[in-house]
């Protein structure tokens, strides 16, 4: 039996919140959602995720300054940044070791599957 895993989304599109809140239920994870990136940080503090799939693009508090607030307390969350530019996205990786990959937008719902079940698995190695 596969042990679930909590994942955090963090994107302002309601939409996407829910395709992928579906998506990644269906997989067996636990899922909590938020619209916002300080409303990630309150959440992160509440419950450390087991994975992160965050926005580039959010208002206020986007997705970098979110990594960096993590990176600033010592929090190492396995993280998927998700992007509609994904080349200006992608110069990320290099600052986050935590960072695993810039998801481009529009995506491949089984893509996302894959990469999901990748980086918990990933994650729960680490431990």
């Amino acid at each position: 039996m596969r042990m679930s895993k909590h994942v955090l989304i963090v994107d302002d599109q309601p939409g996407i919140r829910i395709l992928l809140e579906e998506v990644i239920r269906e997989e067996g994870h636990e899922v909590i959602s938020v619209g916002t990136g300080a409303k990630a940080l309150d959440q992160i503090k509440r419950q450390k995720p087991d994975l992160l799939l965050i926005d580039y693009k959010l208002p206020v508090l986007d997705g970098p300054a979110v990594l960096d607030r993590l990176k600033e307390q010592g929090l190492s969350i396995p993280t998927i940044m998700m992007s509609g530019l994904a080349e200006e996205a992608e110069t990320f990786l290099q600052n986050y070791d935590f960072l695993i990959c810039v998801l481009a937008k529009p995506f491949d719902i089984l893509n996302v599957r894959k990469l999901v079940n990748q980086a918990v698995k990933q994650g729960s190695n680490q431990v």
